[in-house]
């Protein structure tokens, strides 16, 4: 990835290439996944496993290796993915890496976004998308990064159809699909796995704090069939295609919804 799209302080310069060096060497990569394995999805593991509801984990059983895989998620809070991960990680033995493309608000502007990546994923909040029009065509790298890594068996991205996270009363309703998700899916051709999670506070300090007194809510996850999405895939390339395939990974995720409300029903009975 360049650096060529707008000025960067040194401690932005700094933190990219310090999240670059950790995600494109093959030695690095492999001990943050390690890390992501014991440290990490053991930590995550521990502090859910009370809280912690799973409806339809048995699919995760049918993941084939041959392809890369999306874990597309709605988005609330943000260790949605990084939870998710934590399940997948403890039954996918194929996994060989991980990355969660992240706004770089907070996390690569700062040295505590850098020190937040590494505990939470290994430096794995990679690579970073920007807002900003100044560097927002270093969003094609970024892109393109995500898809030769999808093109290769083993690799898991996680990545939300709506793009950014949801602050409605209503969790149900998703934000509107956004294309970027759909050009990914067709340039790589990877699997699909939709996935409805609720329950994680929006503020991470709250959550913990919650989890530790026994007052925080449960966390419900339920995993959809894998998607394969191939025949999208031999369409003529655009923004609006783009937007239908991730419109059609959004109905599956919002189906879900309609499963997860079902069973935090039971639960609060």
């Amino acid at each position: 990835m360049t650096d060529a799209a707008a000025p960067f302080t040194t401690t932005e310069r700094l933190i990219r290439a310090i999240s670059r060096q950790v995600n494109t060497r093959p030695a690095l990569k492999r001990a943050s996944h390690a890390y992501l394995r014991s440290a990490g999805a053991s930590g995550v593991h521990a502090g859910t496993r009370r809280l912690l509801h799973i409806t339809n984990a048995e699919v995760l059983d049918t993941l084939p290796p041959d392809r890369g895989v999306i874990v597309a998620s709605n988005h609330r809070s943000l260790c949605d993915l990084y939870v998710v991960s934590s399940v997948l990680l403890r039954r996918c033995a194929w996994i060989e890496r991980l990355y969660f493309p992240v706004r770089t608000e907070h996390i690569y502007d700062r040295w505590g976004g850098l020190l937040l990546n590494a505990l939470l994923s290994g430096v794995s909040m990679y690579p970073p998308i920007y807002r900003d029009a100044a560097r927002r065509t270093l969003n094609r790298d970024a892109v393109s990064f995500v898809v030769d890594e999808l093109r290769r068996p083993g690799t898991v991205v996680g990545l939300h159809p709506e793009g950014r996270r949801s602050v409605s009363d209503d969790p149900y309703t998703l934000l509107p699909a956004q294309p970027g998700l759909g050009e990914i899916v067709q340039r790589a051709r990877p699997l699909v796995l939709p996935v409805f999670i609720l329950g994680l506070a929006a503020d991470l300090v709250k959550q913990m704090r919650t989890t530790l007194n026994r007052t925080a809510a449960p966390i419900t996850i339920t995993f959809g069939t894998p998607m394969n999405l191939d025949g999208y895939g031999d369409a003529v390339p655009g923004p609006r295609h783009s937007l239908r395939i991730a419109q059609a990974v959004r109905a599956e995720i919002e189906a879900l919804g309609a499963i997860d409300r079902q069973v935090r029903a039971r639960l609060t009975r």
